[in-house]
């Protein structure tokens, strides 16, 4: 199966076909609606073939759906038919959970995104949790939001920027105590030096996250109201030698 992967952020539209490494993009932003992307996507991608998609969006998802309107983009999302629209099967998931399942390996993992907003999603023994963390306070008068996001890297510089980034990470791990952090989204790429204990993903590793919604990897991820559960591909039974059968039938 060929998955179309649609990451939708703040700034920019990307989308990539699996097999292919290949990324390509167009502007997003607060004027962008459900069927601008939609025709943007269809724009970009008219050479590709694809039989599904995986669409990563930034707001709140519940059992495969959306449910409210996102805060970084136009209107005319929450009711928006995308299967009608691209005449393809669509599942859509948290773009920061997408983020986070595309670099799963098991146990407790953290997915920390740095991008015009702040998104987060923790995996726990192969539960997917998307956080929302903009609003969560970082001094008294001051929020994830206005501390970490790509507004504020321009407005307080960069050097403060990465300070509140080192900060936050290690609050976040103290908190969900995981045993894997990732850092991904835009500005993941300019933070130098990471955070301990972490390792750097990139927009273009999401093509994975998708693939994996549809189940055409290791393993597949299916929503689960607000969550999402991962099922791993049960390992093959190994044939019995000709030894072992004939005990058996002795046995018996």
């Amino acid at each position: 199966m060929k998955v179309l992967m649609i990451d939708i952020g703040g700034s920019n539209v990307k989308v990539m076909v699996s097999g292919n490494e290949e990324m390509r993009k167009f502007p997003s932003g607060r004027t962008l609606t459900a069927r601008q992307m939609v025709t943007g996507v269809k724009r970009l991608s008219k050479d590709w073939q694809y039989d599904a998609i995986a669409l990563g969006f930034p707001g709140l998802v519940e059992n495969g759906k959306l449910v409210r309107e996102p805060l970084n983009l136009s209107g005319g999302w929450l009711r928006f038919d995308f299967a009608k629209a691209f005449n393809c099967p669509v599942r859509i998931i948290n773009d920061a959970a997408l983020q986070a399942l595309a670099n799963y390996k098991g146990g407790r993992m953290l997915f920390v995104g740095f991008g015009t907003s702040v998104g987060a999603a923790l995996i726990a023994d192969d539960v997917i949790v998307p956080v929302e963390l903009g609003l969560i306070p970082f001094s008294r008068k001051q929020t994830f939001m206005s501390r970490l996001t790509k507004e504020a890297r321009r407005v307080n510089g960069h050097a403060r920027w990465q300070k509140n980034v080192h900060a936050a990470v290690s609050l976040l791990q103290d908190i969900f105590w995981p045993a894997d952090t990732v850092i991904g989204g835009g500005n993941a790429k300019v933070l130098e030096p990471l955070p301990p204990k972490c390792r750097r993903t990139s927009n273009r590793e999401a093509i994975m996250g998708a693939v994996r919604l549809w189940g055409g990897a290791d393993f597949r991820a299916e929503p689960y109201g607000t969550t999402w559960r991962v099922h791993r591909k049960a390992e093959p039974r190994a044939k019995a030698t000709k030894a072992v059968v004939a005990k058996r039938k002795k046995k018996g």
